[in-house]
């Protein structure tokens, strides 16, 4: 039986809007005690902003695993990068030479916010949500507050070679993947969304057998080929949908499913 939903926010449940069909479906998996959570790339305010209007008892993870926040909005789990592995990180991204600085924009997720050393607009992802902080890239410490560090570029292209650049210099240490059609994140080593997902279940005693998920983007994989119920958008590429059990239009229409198979199962 299924007790514990997890859930993307962009381009699963939220596309510009959450819409109320996907909120009636949320509300009626709680009331039947299937336990609804989110788990997004996000940072915290972000996210927070994005579900406001929604009720649900579930925890919240953000930027891809490196933090947990319970029913309570406290944080109960963060695994960051350190001050080392920062600086190497940067130094990768100051050395390749076919990076465009103003196209190729590395962006920090910094104390609950997204920080660029300089306009991401050109980037062609980033529209709006950051900041710009020239001295984002020569800070001495970070403060234990860096779960995550991506690069967002157009040229999809690029950004797989980016991935395979920073790979071999910092692979051993960090987890570098991308994390959708324009970005690619940079995270500690055993933080996804899928451990952030184990822990959560660790916390509460629930088997992954009682675990579905819903995702649509390459950094969904884990927690989709991780669990024996997983759903992907039907818009989303051949790899994240080939990781899933099933396809679904919408996070109602998986919902629905996962409640029809508990009705089974009683």
């Amino acid at each position: 039986m299924i007790k514990n939903i997890f859930c993307d926010l962009d381009g699963t449940l939220y596309n510009d809007s959450i819409s109320e069909r996907d909120i009636r479906a949320i509300e009626l998996a709680e009331s039947l005690g299937i336990q609804f959570n989110i788990a997004t790339g996000r940072v915290y305010t972000h996210a927070q902003n994005i579900i406001e209007n929604i009720s649900f008892n579930g925890y919240l993870i953000c930027e891809n695993g490196s933090y947990i926040y319970d029913r309570d909005n406290q944080c109960i789990f963060k695994g960051v990068l350190s001050d080392t592995q920062i600086k190497r990180i940067i130094e990768v991204y100051s050395s390749i030479d076919y990076i465009d600085f103003d196209k190729d924009v590395i962006y920090f997720k910094y104390d609950g916010e997204v920080i660029m050393p300089n306009d991401g607009s050109k980037s062609g992802y980033f529209k709006s949500g950051y900041k710009i902080d020239p001295e984002i890239m020569s800070k001495i410490t970070y403060d234990s507050n860096v779960g995550n560090i991506g690069i967002s570029s157009l040229d999809g292209d690029k950004l797989n070679m980016l991935v395979e650049d920073f790979k071999k210099k910092i692979g051993h240490e960090c987890e570098v993947y991308i994390s959708s059609e324009y970005t690619m994140n940079i995270v500690p080593k055993l933080i996804s969304k899928f451990d952030a997902i184990k822990q959560v279940c660790k916390m509460n005693n629930i088997t992954l057998d009682e675990v579905a998920t819903i995702g649509d983007s390459p950094n969904d994989i884990s927690m989709l080929g991780g669990v024996k119920m997983s759903f992907a958008m039907s818009k989303s590429v051949e790899a994240v949908k080939s990781s899933a059990t099933y396809e679904t239009p919408s996070v109602a229409d998986a919902i629905n499913m996962i409640i029809d198979y508990n009705s089974v199962l009683k």
